[in-house]
């Protein structure tokens, strides 16, 4: 436990000092905050999309190209293109592009981008099969593929030294590649790739799907999405020869005959279109498509030797013909340096923790340097209580808060603090960056947005090992929030989880 506990530790200061980091923030909360109201219209989740200048036009270049606009005509608007792919797909274009684009810039020289290319394959793959069988929503299948091994990218991006050591180890073949992670980690990826994820505002559905204990152990849409996503990560592992599984394709495919009634024709006709997918995807980053390229080997199973010369070759072509048009290569953004401040606030929280401070001393100092390192005008902790139902304002800091203060009371009315209560039972954050983009005041509390009026807001729930203590919550009154604070603020409230998780 304490392993991987410095684990998690090393892996946020590391985050810290990529500037872009974490990926999902911004923009991404915004689209799908959007995305699950069904008040929201086409032009406002374009409105959301079209804040970052980049991101819409990769958006629209992917839109139109033949696997996702089949006799459309041209999709000049990203309006347009929202009512035409759908809310979700857009969603998951969205994620995909920012994925591949945050972590190849804020680590340039960690060499993952074969890792960041494969998990898009497998999201391409997963969502391909899901469409194939019947699965209800195909696009949160596309974004549990897309996730699945996002513990594996993080290890390899932000501890690039460890993973080589793990990765030497692996081809050694005297471990397991489970023990390895174990051994070294403390955890498994899937342990780091579902922390992260919970802490990024992604569905408990999507997370639970991550891992096979938690798949198992929920409904029966999140286990057939595991089982649909694993299926996939293990062909395309098979395929790429990272792993030498025990089960063979036929025992695959088999279990995709028993359990989807999926056959044969399918599964290949799946992996073609997901190929097409990913290499439109790395195209349009300028990343090299040799990444995606398979060795040539011979596995002794005549369909996998097919299937992986057939690879080799698709992705093999599409290179030399990138290469033979001479697209140009994106010069990689220059990391921004991790302020001073909030290091040392994170230094005085591990300490704290070392030293098995009171949870009340915890999150006082979490307060503290979330007003002291972003631009937050207030920042406070509320207090969580499931019988009488309750929320009190327990830690403050900031200017005017008494509005903050008069709100969050015993005697609140619970319609008032309906909002704060789905927030904390659903795990996940709510950042509002700027109350007048449409939609969100008919969306919030009319008694809270008259009587505390900020401009744009986040709010966290602190839920340790199963149980709600609270949230944080963060303000400005004077303009929006800016992108750089809530990776600030986000980091300060996983610490704080980490140390709280350490005292229970």
């Amino acid at each position: 436990m304490i392993k991987y506990q410095e684990t998690l530790k090393n892996i946020h200061t590391q985050l810290g000092h990529g500037g872009d980091l974490p990926v999902f923030s911004a923009t991404l909360n915004r689209i799908q905050e959007l995305s699950r109201s069904p008040e929201s219209d086409a032009m406002v989740l374009a409105m959301a999309v079209m804040k970052d200048a980049n991101l819409s036009a990769k958006l629209l270049r992917i839109a139109n190209t033949p696997e996702f606009n089949r006799g459309m005509g041209n999709v000049t608007v990203i309006s347009r293109a929202v009512v035409l792919l759908g809310f979700n797909r857009i969603k998951n274009l969205c994620i995909s592009l920012k994925l591949i684009e945050s972590f190849t810039e804020a680590y340039p020289d960690s060499n993952i981008e074969k890792l960041l290319l494969r998990a898009f394959l497998n999201a391409s793959m997963a969502r391909e099969l899901a469409a194939k069988a019947g699965v209800r929503d195909i696009e949160e299948t596309f974004l549990c593929g897309l996730l699945f091994n996002l513990g594996e990218i993080i290890i390899a991006s932000t501890m690039p030294a460890v993973y080589q050591e793990m990765c030497l180890a692996r081809i050694a073949g005297d471990k397991s590649w489970s023990s390895i992670q174990l051994a070294t980690l403390g955890g498994q990826f899937s342990d780091i790739g579902q922390d992260l994820a919970q802490s990024w505002g992604f569905p408990p559905s999507v997370v639970k799907t991550m891992d096979e204990m938690t798949a198992e152990e929920s409904d029966h849409l999140v286990h057939k999405q595991h089982l649909l996503v694993s299926f996939s990560h293990t062909l395309i592992e098979k395929i790429y020869g990272e792993l030498n599984h025990e089960q063979s394709m036929e025992h695959l495919s088999s279990a995709l005959r028993d359990d989807f009634s999926l056959q044969d024709q399918d599964v290949e006709s799946c992996f073609e279109d997901a190929c097409k997918l990913s290499a439109n995807m790395v195209e349009e980053y300028g990343i090299d498509l040799k990444g995606l390229v398979p060795a040539m080997q011979e596995t002794g199973e005549p369909r996998l030797d097919e299937c992986i010369r057939r690879t080799a070759y698709f992705f093999h072509s599409r290179n030399q013909l990138v290469e033979s048009e001479s697209t140009g290569v994106k010069a990689p953004k220059k990391r921004d340096e991790s302020p001073g401040k909030q290091l040392y606030f994170l230094n005085r929280l591990a300490e704290l923790t070392a030293e098995k401070g009171s949870a009340h001393d915890i999150l006082s100092l979490v307060v503290e340097g979330i007003k002291a390192c972003t631009s937050y005008e207030r920042v406070m902790f509320c207090l969580y209580r499931q019988s009488p139902l309750m929320l009190g304002m327990k830690i403050a800091e900031g200017d005017s808060l008494e509005s903050l203060e008069q709100f969050f009371t015993p005697q609140r009315k619970e319609s008032d603090l309906r909002l704060f209560y789905h927030v904390i039972k659903k795990e996940m954050t709510l950042l509002v960056s700027d109350l007048n983009e449409p939609g969100w005041k008919e969306r919030l509390p009319a008694a809270f947005i008259k009587e505390v009026g900020p401009s744009g807001m986040v709010i966290a729930p602190v839920v340790i090992r199963g149980k709600a203590i609270g949230l944080f919550y963060a303000d400005r009154v004077d303009k929006p929030l800016e992108d750089k604070d809530f990776t600030c603020f986000n980091q300060f409230v996983i610490q704080s989880k980490i140390a709280l998780s350490h005292k229970a």
